[in-house]
């Protein structure tokens, strides 16, 4: 495509046929008047963000350079409804933008030690026994669930002390580095996330996933704790584990991602699935897994791929306690 706007036109084209769809929807199958006219104004704001668009194909690259806020809210609202409107906004964006290469610091990776590799393997089937064995037997439910979680937070924690000191200092120390490394690659992770998620979504009539289900119950019992847990503890404790631990046992990097991803995606959903299109949701969380995998095999640095978990948990967090 040689004129870059031609994608803007593109986007406000797919926005403008995708409000009169949904007009047509919204007109037959809305359940009274008032939710009628709710969803024909939201509709109608977003006629006026393809209007934006189309608008903004009509001007110099020189002025989209120079102005690139409005662009970029529009694209992040078009992407958060009709979706594909908004990565043609972010990927023209990306072609006007001055190509910057970021160069991270460096890691030493040395051979893990043999008293490394047991301390991973301990860690990981500590983890595997509290999660999902112990909770088989009656008496596990007598032991407090926060216990449970303070424990396994601990052993990750003080097993691994050493290196994730070094790379934590490192994370602070060239922090203006590793931000925009971390936003530009938890928007690719979303994007990947989406891509997977949305045939899934659809198989299973707009649901989500048993385990998104247990959490929001959770949000609603007990909404501090599991904000908590989901934001800090499940960032921390499950980066810890299944990027750096896990590492430490398998030396070929892409059978580590591929792993590392599915193990992460297997472990959301084993039994709390009863179906093979609920199953499907391990795809989902394994995108995720793999995604993390990745980064933490480019930046070497366990603390972007738990900031990059966290920003993903806090968002997901923030909009269960909107909508329950």
């Amino acid at each position: 495509m040689k004129d870059k706007r031609n994608l803007l036109k593109i986007g406000a084209i797919i926005e403008i046929i995708y409000v009169f769809i949904m007009c047509i929807y919204y007109f037959f199958n809305a359940k009274n008047n008032d939710e009628l006219i709710a969803n024909i104004f939201l509709l109608a704001i977003n006629l006026c963000f393809a209007i934006f668009l189309y608008r903004m194909s009509k001007k110099e690259i020189s002025q989209l350079k120079a102005n690139k806020i409005p662009l970029v809210v529009v694209s992040c609202l078009l992407f958060l409804d009709s979706i594909i409107p908004g990565v043609l906004g972010f990927y023209f964006l990306k072609t006007i933008s001055d190509k910057k290469i970021t160069k991270l610091p460096e890691i030493k990776q040395e051979k893990p030690s043999s008293r490394l590799i047991i301390k991973s393997l301990c860690l990981l089937f500590l983890f595997l026994v509290f999660m999902y064995v112990l909770p088989m037997f009656s008496f596990f439910e007598k032991i407090p669930l926060v216990l449970v979680y303070i424990i396994l937070f601990l052993s990750v924690l003080l097993c691994n002390i050493g290196e994730l000191k070094k790379h934590f200092r490192i994370f602070i120390r060239n922090i203006e580095v590793y931000i925009p490394y971390i936003i530009k690659n938890y928007f690719k992770m979303l994007g990947f996330m989406l891509i997977v998620a949305v045939p899934i979504i659809l198989i299973n009539n707009g649901g989500v996933s048993n385990n998104q289900d247990s959490i929001n119950a959770m949000f609603e019992k007990m909404p501090l704790f599991t904000f908590l847990l989901s934001c800090l503890y499940a960032p921390f404790v499950e980066e810890t584990l299944f990027r750096y631990n896990l590492s430490k046992l398998i030396s070929n990097k892409k059978l580590f991602i591929i792993l590392s991803g599915f193990i992460f995606g297997l472990l959301h959903v084993v039994g709390k699935f009863s179906s093979l299109s609920e199953f499907l949701y391990v795809f989902q969380y394994s995108a995720l897994g793999i995604y993390l995998a990745k980064t933490y095999k480019e930046s070497n640095n366990i603390f972007v791929t738990i900031s990059m978990h966290f920003i993903q948990n806090f968002l997901a967090a923030i909009l269960v306690l909107i909508l329950f």
